[in-house]
């Protein structure tokens, strides 16, 4: 694959103040609503900004969650090009083997068209992805008629991952690979996908690409299918997949915050306020948002917060207690919508293709070389160099180290039954035993972060890349912080040392609430403190 690279200009070559750009990062920097992992935004053809919060990059992968969805959507629309399949298919002719038998009148009208507009006629969706999901997915209740009711359904997205496999023979990946990734610039080994227990590719929200992944993607849209002069999706696919085929308001009529869930859906395409807008969208702030009349792409990843209420709901339907009536919650994805439409896109006038040249673009580009996740509240340096080692026994305490990122049919964990720990050289080196295997992170204690790997032995193709902080918050209380940098998480450790027992608790601070865990107490020993 010869990948081309887009040209890089100033804001201002390309009609943007860069003043504006600058007053676009203060909201997303300093509003309290996310954790910005990265911002690319193209005019024109051309990147007129860029810039990653280290130790995110420009080559890591990031979770899509749901913005996976409109990568599937692309590999129908590519076998639809191809004459492979019609979005008018009814599924049953495609995937007979899945149908029930008697077959229900309404699960014979499924189309593709209705798994690309989340209006199969489901009203309930199940969360699991065990063997049987597939024909599960046919024989539960269709309480709606095909085509007239919207309702989100990841499964669904998630069958026509299986169409695709079906009808092209090929994993899903590799047929994207093959028909898309080679021609518009997207490396195969940088992009990963989550499957189900069947090894079919969960393009409901399993993916893993780049921020410029993204915004190639949406680039494709923007210029109706074709890329440089080579068409890759039909004229009306695209314009079917870009605009309202389906009403969502209602279904979120008890958020009406949302305001940009509202707005229509197309094909796993989220329509947005400002006229012709629209955006490829995942969980926690992945966009891909692409604005016409601006000629205008921006792409983001992000770890998007929700309200503290939201966050105990979530917590509280896990854990069995009673749920806490949200007041007006902040949503981070839904702000960093808003901070788009209403600084950034308000700014730019769609007759303008350039503007002076502006003093502001050096300024803004030096911010942009130094953005960085902060380091965590509440660090202390008065204990750094001190030295520390612990033995920790923790049989079923349920600490987790490790990230669910790989295969779905993997079970969840038990956490560690073991944790070592020492200070090396002004790094923490904790060492675990997780599920009958050992590991170890490394983790800085002089106000950087230490860059490592866990690989499990059950998920070997799996590569969680992560970076580790520790420090001192206290005299008898240590803390950790692991970035799972291909993810929105952020997990935090707090080990408090006293009398002759540990207390460990974790939670996770962007995206989704963790409950905090106490263990019982253990016995330890520690030097030097």
């Amino acid at each position: 694959m010869k990948r081309e690279a887009f040209l890089r200009c100033t804001p201002e070559s390309v009609g943007i103040p860069s003043s504006a750009v600058m007053q676009l990062l203060d909201r997303l920097e300093y509003g309290g609503f996310t954790e910005m992992h990265s911002l690319m935004i193209m005019r024109f053809d051309k990147v007129c900004t860029e810039g990653w919060w280290a130790p995110y990059a420009p080559g890591l992968h990031h979770v899509l969650h749901s913005l996976s969805k409109t990568w599937t959507a692309t590999a129908v629309g590519l076998a639809e090009y191809a004459g492979l399949l019609r979005v008018t298919d009814r599924v049953c002719d495609l995937m007979p083997e899945l149908m029930p038998d008697p077959l229900p009148e309404r699960v014979a009208k499924v189309t593709v068209h209705d798994l690309l507009t989340m209006s199969c006629g489901h009203d309930t969706e199940k969360e699991d992805y065990d063997p049987g999901w597939k024909k599960d997915f046919f024989a539960r209740p269709f309480p709606h008629e095909p085509g007239t009711f919207w309702f989100y359904n990841t499964h669904g997205t998630a069958m026509l991952s299986a169409i695709v496999e079906k009808v092209t023979g090929m994993d899903m990946i590799d047929w994207l690979d093959s028909r898309l990734f080679q021609v518009i610039g997207v490396d195969r080994q940088r992009v990963m996908c989550r499957r189900d227990a069947d090894g079919t590719c969960l393009g409901g929200h399993g993916m893993f690409t780049t921020t410029e992944d993204n915004l190639r993607l949406m680039r494709l849209y923007l210029r109706g299918g074709e890329w440089n002069g080579i068409r890759l999706l039909s004229e009306t696919f695209v314009r079917d997949a870009t605009s309202a085929q389906m009403d969502c308001a209602p279904a979120h009529d008890k958020m009406p915050w949302v305001h940009d869930n509202r707005c229509g859906y197309g094909y796993q395409i989220w329509m947005c306020r400002p006229k012709g807008a629209y955006r490829a969208d995942g969980a926690y702030g992945q966009f891909a948002v692409v604005v016409p009349d601006l000629d205008l792409i921006v792409s983001i990843t992000e770890a998007g917060y929700i309200g503290k209420r939201v966050m105990q709901n979530d917590l509280n339907q896990r854990t069995g207690m009673p749920p806490v009536e949200p007041d007006h919650p902040v949503l981070g994805p839904q702000s960093t919508l808003d901070a788009l439409f209403e600084i950034l896109t308000p700014a730019i006038d769609p007759k303008c293709t350039e503007l002076p040249p502006d003093p502001a673009a050096r300024v803004l580009g030096e911010r942009l070389n130094r953005l960085a996740i902060p380091r965590p509240a509440g660090w202390t340096d008065t204990l750094q160099g001190k030295t520390f080692s612990a033995e920790l026994t923790a049989e079923g305490n349920g600490v987790s180290f490790r990230m669910l990122q790989g295969l779905m049919r993997t079970p969840m964990r038990n956490g560690a039954q073991h944790i070592a720990m020492t200070v090396e050289a002004d790094r923490l080196i904790l060492r675990f035993t997780e599920d009958e295997q050992e590991c170890s992170i490394s983790a800085d204690m002089r106000g950087g972060r230490a860059y490592g790997q866990l690989v499990f032995r059950q998920d070997p193709d799996v590569v969680s890349e992560i970076a580790c902080a520790a420090w001192w918050s206290g005299i008898d209380t240590l803390e950790l912080s692991v970035l799972w940098m291909e993810t929105e998480n952020h997990n935090r450790f707090t080990f408090t040392f006293r009398d002759g027992s540990v207390t460990v608790r974790k939670w996770t601070e962007s995206g989704i609430a963790d409950p905090l865990v106490e263990c019982s107490p253990v016995e330890y020993r520690m030097g030097g403190i």
